[in-house]
């Protein structure tokens, strides 16, 4: 049997319900106390966001803060050392996360093909056209799609015994359904580590958007493609992430190869602080200019990044099984953490950008907030669909 990247799971289980919940015979709960969780998701991930987004409101109400000042300190200072400790330090194999790569590629291409395909046709105006792609194509994978995905999938050894007991109650009718699926009790992991996975996602998307987006940002306000390419190469990012990729490869997972630990010390310390003050900078963002959002863009940005991006996800998945190519085989693990996942709010990263390179940060601030507002109620909704009625 022919190993891929990530081992497949069974894909036939039985569903019973038990107490008021679903549960998968012999194997972990489909969905436990979903309100327990959904609480979780909103104290965990939620709360924390709101609560740094406030106080950068309550500077800006209290001091005069500098708007422009905070989007250089992201942009040149706290964004390249962010890359430069995730890249340069990365465990992930480069040939083994081949499959997660294409896929997130190919998600931010379609999505940005419809959104231009829509935006001409409407005739948008360039700056409204790009805060909308950006807000649709780059979803907040890290620090909200990361201990999402370790909150629904975390790793625990319990599984691996849930999953060995009762053979006998499986007997026949799993081993009619390995033989038609191709599949073998030892390629099945012990449990489904949502992390590992959600962290090939995190390295994908924010190695596109600081290529793809930083490319769709600057054409928000440039002229011509020459003055487009002037503007991508003042930023610092890209040259970050050239000297990040060396130092990943001379590194080489070579355990007697360091790099200096006063680069080490303050890239890590600045990388740490790159997530808190982006979400003050969004705070203080929004109270510079209150007032109702431009619900039509906005809108526009709900539906497409919470409602058709999973579902896009999801269609993906299935095209990529259909290629029988190895590396694209997601399904059904970890298909169902990626549409999970592909239903987070806005990367702050995108207002960041919007504003460094004059773009329309008033709705890039408003794509932010409201998507992230209103994840509430879709996160919860896409655990209950992908629980409950994710048959494999």
């Amino acid at each position: 049997m022919r190993r891929t990247s990530f081992a497949r799971v069974e894909s036939a289980e039985s569903v019973v319900f038990r107490a008021g919940r679903f549960r998968r015979a012999g194997s972990v709960p489909i969905l436990c106390e979903p309100l327990d969780q959904l609480s979780t998701i909103l104290l965990d991930i939620l709360l924390p966001i709101l609560l740094m987004v406030g106080l950068g409101a309550v500077l800006r109400w209290k001091f005069e803060m500098d708007l422009g000042t905070l989007s250089k300190l992201n942009i040149y200072l706290f964004t390249p050392a962010f890359i430069f400790d995730k890249v340069a330090h990365s465990k992930l194999a480069w040939a083994d996360m081949g499959g997660i790569v294409m896929l997130t590629v190919t998600q931010v291409a379609t999505l940005g093909l419809l959104i231009w395909g829509i935006g001409r046709a409407m005739k948008v105006s360039r700056k409204t056209l790009s805060a909308v792609a950006l807000a649709v194509m780059f979803y907040n994978s890290g620090n909200y799609g990361l201990p999402l995905a370790e909150l629904a999938y975390p790793t625990n050894n319990s599984g691996a015994s849930n999953q060995r007991q009762e053979p006998q109650a499986r007997g026949a009718s799993e081993e009619k359904t390995n033989a038609a699926t191709g599949s073998s009790a030892s390629l099945r992991p012990a449990a489904k580590d949502g992390g590992a996975v959600q962290a090939f996602v995190v390295l994908s998307q924010n190695v596109l958007l600081f290529t793809v987006g930083l490319t769709v940002a600057a054409g928000a306000s440039a002229g011509d493609f020459k003055e487009v390419l002037g503007k991508l190469f003042k930023l610092p990012v890209l040259y970050t992430l050239a000297v990040a990729l060396s130092a990943r490869y001379w590194l080489g997972g070579d355990a007697s190869r360091h790099l200096p630990v006063f680069i080490e010390k303050s890239c890590s310390y600045l990388s740490a602080g790159l997530v808190p003050i982006a979400l003050v900078t969004l705070g203080v963002q929004l109270a510079g200019n209150p007032r109702w959002p431009r619900w039509k863009p906005v809108s526009a940005v709900l539906f497409l990044r919470l409602i058709a991006g999973p579902i896009q996800m999801a269609a993906l998945l299935l095209l990529f099984q259909w290629t029988g190519w190895g590396p694209l085989q997601l399904y059904p693990w970890p298909a169902e953490l990626l549409i999970l996942t592909a239903s987070v709010p806005t990367a702050i990263n995108t207002l960041l950008l919007t504003i460094e390179l004059d773009g329309d940060a008033d709705l890039a601030a408003d794509c932010v907030f409201w998507t992230t507002m209103a994840s509430c109620v879709s996160i919860f909704a896409w655990l209950v669909v992908i629980k409950t009625l994710w048959f494999v």
